[in-house]
């Protein structure tokens, strides 16, 4: 058997090249990517979207959200589209029915009603293309730590 196997953890993802059976130890590879970052990322996606999560049951929910609705899609514009809001006849608009409803009891007993829609295939979508997802999901990081380092970076050389 010739082939790849991928395991994806909590906190990292192995990829182990395989030839004729055999493991190639010196092309083994580690991604610092793995299920709390999709977990995290669907949580922030999900407030983004205007859900309301209580946040002492936000990880779990998030991540019963992931492993419950997630998929891999082929075409990511493609789904984008899918998920749009269509008009009918009346003119009225009308939420695509590729949204799911998550319904989840918090730890105090009250009931909460998530809608789940781009999360969905969003999330997975970080294993094939990180750097996008990362930096939709880092975007202030990201810029906040490059107006510290260019301040700093200003100031030293003058």
């Amino acid at each position: 058997m010739t082939g790849t196997v991928i395991d994806a953890g909590d906190g990292v993802t192995h990829v182990f090249p395989v030839c004729d059976g055999y493991v190639i130890s010196s092309c083994v590879k580690h991604i610092p990517l793995a299920g709390r970052d999709i977990t995290q990322f669907t949580l922030q996606a999900l407030r983004d979207r205007g859900e309301v999560i209580p946040p002492i049951d936000s990880n779990e929910i998030a991540s019963k959200i992931k492993e419950k609705y997630g998929y891999v899609c082929k075409d990511v514009l493609k789904e984008f589209s899918s998920y749009d809001s269509k008009k009918t006849e009346e003119g009225q608009l009308v939420q695509s029915t590729k949204f799911k409803k998550f319904v989840h009891r918090t730890l105090n007993g009250n009931m909460v009603d998530i809608d789940v829609g781009y999360e969905r295939f969003l999330g997975p979508e970080m294993f094939f293309h990180p750097v996008s997802c990362l930096l939709f999901f880092k975007f202030s990081i990201f810029f906040s730590l490059t107006g510290i380092c260019a301040q700093r970076f200003h100031e030293t050389s003058w």
